[in-house]
C-alpha cells in the first residue's frame, strides 16, 4: 500500500509494513487517512481524515462507531464521569429512549422513559396489598368489586366451581362427595311470608329438627322429654299425642260438638257436662260475662248421655228421696228413671 510523506516526496511502500520515522506524518493515499510515525510501528499510527477511521480496535464510518467482529464495545469513563447521551437511545428496531426516572408510582407513565430498580421494586410492592383487575381490587385474598355494583363470576359453557361449591345457573351443589350443603349460621329470606321451601312438584324428602319448635304461623309443633307429640294452637290449647293416647284442652269439640267429660268419684269414668251455678244476694246485679268470669259457687254434672244409671255411683252410694227411700245407684236396681244431674 503505497503512502505519501508530507515532509518528502510520494513513497511506494506497504503502509502495512513500512515503518515511518517517528514524528514523520503521511497520508494513506488509499483512504486518505492522516498517520503519524513513531519509528517503531509498521504503518504508524492514524490520526483522522478519510472514510473508514480506527481508534485503536474500533472503526468509525460516518457516524457509526464499530467494535471488531464479535468483540464487545465498552463505553468507560474515568473515575467518578458518567457516559451521557444527549438525545435518544435506541437498541435495535424498539423504542427510542430519552431518560432513566427513579419515580416510586410510575405517575409519569412515559413511553420513551426507563424507570430504575429500585422504583420498580417500590410500585409492584404497593400493588401486592391493592391489586386492580379492570373495576375490581384484590386485598389479600379477598376479591372485592367497586361500591354498590354486583360481583359477577362466569365461566364459558362451564361451570363456577368454588371449594367444592358448583354453581350451574340457578343449582347449588357439591362438588366432592360431602353429602350435602352446611350453612353456619341462620338460614332466613329477605321478605317475609313470600318465599317458599320446595314446591308442590318438588318436595323435601324428610325433615330433620330437633325435640324443640316448629313455629307455623305462631302455633308451634314440638315434643316433650317423653317424646309425646305436642300441638299448641294460638289461643293457648295444647293438644298431646303419646304412647297414652290424644289429649284434648278443655272445651274441645267434634265436628262442632263438644267433648263430654268425665265425671267425679271411683266410678267417675262416665261422660258428663258441667254446668256452672253462681249465686247471688240479690245486692248487686251481674251480666252474663261478669258471671261467667267469676268462679262458680257450684258446679252440677249433668249425664253427657241419656241412659238409665246414675252419673255418681262410687262405692254403690245412691241419694236419699225426701220421701225417705234410697234411690239406687247401681244397674241392677236402677230401675228409677233416668237421673240427669248430681251435686
Amino acid at each position: 500500500m503505497a503512502f505519501r510523506k508530507l515532509v518528502g516526496s510520494y513513497k511506494d511502500y506497504t503502509l502495512s509494513s513500512h515503518v515511518i520515522e517517528a514524528g514523520y506524518l503521511a497520508v494513506d493515499v488509499d483512504t486518505g487517512s492522516l498517520r503519524i510515525g513513531d519509528g517503531v510501528t509498521a504503518g504508524g499510527t492514524e490520526v483522522g481524515g478519510g472514510s473508514a477511521n480506527s481508534l485503536g480496535d474500533l472503526g468509525a464510518i460516518g457516524s457509526t462507531l464499530s467494535a471488531p467482529s464479535n468483540a464487545d464495545m465498552t463505553l468507560q469513563t474515568s473515575g467518578t464521569g458518567s457516559v451521557i447521551v444527549n438525545d435518544t437511545f435506541q437498541i435495535g428496531s424498539g423504542a427510542g429512549v430519552t431518560t432513566i426516572l427513579d419515580e416510586d408510582d410510575l405517575s409519569s407513565n412515559s413511553a420513551t422513559a426507563l424507570a430504575t430498580q429500585q422504583s420498580i421494586k417500590a410500585y409492584v410492592d404497593s400493588q401486592d396489598h391493592a391489586n386492580q383487575t379492570g373495576d375490581l381490587s384484590i386485598v389479600g385474598s379477598t376479591i372485592g368489586s367497586p361500591s354498590n355494583a354486583d360481583l359477577t363470576l362466569i365461566s364459558s359453557n362451564g361451570n363456577v366451581v368454588i371449594e367444592g361449591i358448583r354453581i350451574a345457573g340457578t343449582t347449588l351443589s357439591t362438588e366432592d362427595s360431602s353429602p350435602g350443603l352446611e350453612i353456619a349460621g341462620n338460614l332466613i329470606p329477605t321478605q317475609n311470608g313470600v318465599f317458599q321451601l320446595g314446591s308442590a312438584s318438588k318436595r323435601w324428602q324428610t325433615l330433620f329438627v330437633t325435640a324443640e319448635t316448629v313455629d307455623i304461623g305462631g302455633a308451634t309443633l314440638k315434643t316433650d322429654d317423653d317424646g309425646a307429640f305436642q300441638f299448641t294452637s294460638l289461643d293457648g290449647g295444647v293438644m298431646e299425642i303419646g304412647a297414652g293416647g290424644a289429649v284434648f284442652p278443655e272445651g274441645s269439640n267434634i265436628g262442632g260438638r263438644a267433648i263430654p267429660v268425665n265425671g267425679t268419684g271411683a266410678n267417675g269414668n262416665r261422660p258428663v257436662q258441667l254446668v256452672k251455678i253462681f249465686r247471688s244476694d240479690g245486692s248487686s246485679v251481674l251480666s252474663d260475662v261478669q258471671l261467667l268470669a267469676k268462679t262458680a259457687d257450684l258446679t252440677m254434672e249433668f249425664n253427657a248421655t241419656v241412659e238409665d244409671v246414675p252419673v255418681f255411683s262410687a262405692g254403690g252410694f245412691g241419694m236419699t228421696m225426701a220421701n225417705g227411700s234410697t234411690f239406687a245407684s247401681t244397674v241392677a236396681t236402677a230401675g228409677r228413671g233416668i237421673t240427669l244431674f248430681q251435686f
